[in-house]
């Protein structure tokens, strides 16, 4: 059997303190402390929470994809995965939102 990059993700992600994954349907969410950080959608999109520095930053280097304003202004950010992802790097943006978000627990 092979794992998706999301199966991948997740476990990597569930290997932090306090993560918890909910699960509905095909969708996901990953929390800590009870906070949403990353909405996982499918298999081709992530929505991830980032400190608005870091979210302007990748924004700007056409990593990520601006979310819909009331999102975008709460931090939001869309990562699509494509057809070959950067493993690497959608864990660290993924560790990234872990960071910033239970920093304000």
């Amino acid at each position: 059997m092979t794992l998706s990059i999301i199966d991948m993700v997740t476990g990597e992600m569930m290997l932090l303190p306090g993560i918890e994954r909910a699960e509905e349907g095909e969708d996901s969410e990953l929390r800590v402390g009870g906070k949403t950080f990353a909405h996982i959608h499918g298999y081709d999109r992530i929505e991830v929470r980032l400190p608005l520095d870091l979210k302007e930053s990748l924004i700007s280097q056409g990593a990520v994809l601006r979310s819909p304003e009331t999102h975008d202004r709460e931090g939001w950010v869309v990562l699509k995965l494509g057809e070959r992802p950067n493993l690497g790097f959608v864990i660290r943006v993924l560790q990234a939102a872990y960071k910033h978000t239970s920093s304000t627990l």
